[in-house]
């Protein structure tokens, strides 16, 4: 009777040895997936700054480890963070002081841009793409971003057809235009 015992508990140790190893094969292989994507980034606090409405999945990331990065760059990392988990107060608050700190670009414009459009604030979020606009003229996504915030938030259509011409005269390879020019359309015909 001692036997049996002892094979059960046996199984069911090498049932749990079973699970864990894979478990931390499986933890080990994403965290190498992760640092190598991480590592072919241009910069490790960049992101893109397209207009991008962020998803539940992106609101399980564990605090970033900000111990290496200058006071701008760890602002923008704060400011990323709190961005994709939609908290739109602190997220602006913390690309205010990435800004004030020294990391000024249009990149963090237009992140800053898109905090203000959805907390509520238009105006401001429009001051920051054409401030983005200003210091790089080839960033599509600041002027994009105007354009969906006069149709889509601010109901101004007739504001934002100057801004349509405006990109498709720039950017005329952009993946984009197809999209600028149907809105172009639709906001004509309004």
């Amino acid at each position: 009777m001692n036997k049996g015992r002892e094979n059960r508990r046996e199984r069911e140790s090498r049932g749990i040895g079973d699970y864990v190893l894979p478990m931390l094969l499986s933890a080990a292989a994403g965290a190498a997936v992760m640092w190598l994507v991480m590592s072919q980034r241009s910069s490790p606090v960049e992101k893109p700054a397209a207009f991008v409405t962020p998803s539940a999945a992106q609101n399980t990331t564990a605090a970033p480890d900000l111990s290496g990065l200058s006071a701008a760059d760890a602002g923008v990392v704060r400011g990323n963070l709190a961005y994709d988990h939609q908290q739109w107060a602190e997220a602006i608050r913390q690309y205010q002081e990435a800004i004030a700190q020294g990391r000024d670009n249009a990149d963090v414009r237009t992140d800053l841009g898109n905090a203000f459009r959805f907390s509520g604030q238009p105006e401001k979020a429009l001051e920051q793409y054409r401030i983005a606009q200003r210091q790089n003229p080839q960033h599509e996504n600041s002027l994009l971003n105007q354009i969906g915030l006069f149709i889509e938030v601010m109901h101004d259509p007739i504001r934002a057809i100057p801004v349509c011409e405006e990109f498709i005269r720039r950017f005329p390879s952009s993946d984009k235009v197809a999209k600028v020019k149907q809105q172009l359309q639709e906001a004509k015909s309004l």
